[in-house]
């Protein structure tokens, strides 16, 4: 999976995404889906993580559920640096503001996903 220049990427489940679609990127605390108890840099507020490489994205995907791709446009004024290279955003992300995969291999806005079954039009 290519990459886009400007872009960071996030990983969720396709059913997660329907809530998304609905509310937007929540934030949540490192141990939300995982067995960590604080981020790469011993903080423990709510965060969402996004990679610049969308085809390592994959990897952080939850176990349970088909996975999904989400993306949008990097904001300096929303998303931080980890220590790790990563980005993380400590604020609620509208569903306008995301893109997810679709089936059909194109980038879809996820405020739409509600109302379509991506790829499948």
């Amino acid at each position: 999976m290519k990459s886009d220049p400007g872009y960071l990427y996030h990983a969720t489940t396709a059913e997660r995404a329907q809530d998304i679609a609905k509310e937007g990127l929540k934030v949540h605390t490192p141990s939300h889906g995982t067995d960590q108890h604080a981020w790469p840099d011993g903080s423990t507020e709510k965060r969402s993580y996004f990679t610049r490489k969308a085809d390592s994205a994959w990897q952080f995907a939850p176990e349970e559920g088909k996975p999904a791709i989400l993306r949008m446009k990097r904001d300096a004024a929303v998303h931080k640096r980890e220590s790790t290279g990563d980005f993380y955003s400590k604020k609620k992300i509208p569903a306008d503001k995301l893109e997810i995969l679709g089936d059909d291999k194109q980038w879809h806005s996820v405020s739409e996903l509600a109302a379509t079954k991506l790829g499948k039009k």
